[in-house]
């Protein structure tokens, strides 16, 4: 028995000492075209002011990292900074320029640059924003693609304090 027993120890060993599961070549090209398109759907989702839809593209866990706001770290916080922007006379769209899925295959980062119009309100003047974003996405335990930390920034330089 005690043979049996440092054979079955041995065997987790090395078991243990195999270097993680890493995709090939071709599997990374074919996670990250897949998420090319995701990340343009979820642009789309979002250009056509469909919050439900666009915070279908997060993961139960995600954080949101808003300019100037402080983190979101559940699901009525995303929302709730999402209503802000998908709201009538907005355009709001982003362009990937950079997709990266790690060797392990189970997270990947995208980011890019995005665009934002809101019409004038009785409040404020019109606001034409640009800006840069970045996401990171990881697999779920059904082998689906989410959000689970996005953050986002202007461009435009910031206001300066009136005197």
């Amino acid at each position: 028995m005690s043979r049996l027993y440092f054979l079955a120890v041995a065997v987790l060993l090395c078991a243990a000492a195999l270097p993680a599961q890493t995709l090939s070549a071709a599997d990374r090209y074919r996670e990250e075209s897949e998420l090319r398109t995701l990340d343009e759907h979820w642009s789309a989702t979002a250009s056509d002011n469909d919050l439900d839809g666009t915070l279908a593209y997060y993961a139960d866990d995600a954080v949101l990292l808003p300019p100037n706001a402080p983190i979101a770290t559940d699901k009525k916080a995303i929302r709730d900074s999402w209503a802000g922007l998908l709201v009538p006379n907005t355009s709001v769209s982003w362009k990937w320029a950079k997709v990266e899925v790690a060797k392990s295959g189970e997270l990947a980062y995208i980011y890019g640059s995005y665009k934002l119009t809101m019409a004038a309100t009785s409040q404020s003047g019109p606001l034409n924003d640009t800006g840069k974003f970045l996401e990171v996405w990881k697999k779920q335990p059904r082998g689906e693609w989410k959000c689970t930390v996005d953050m986002y920034n202007s461009d435009l330089p910031p206001p300066t304090a009136a005197k």
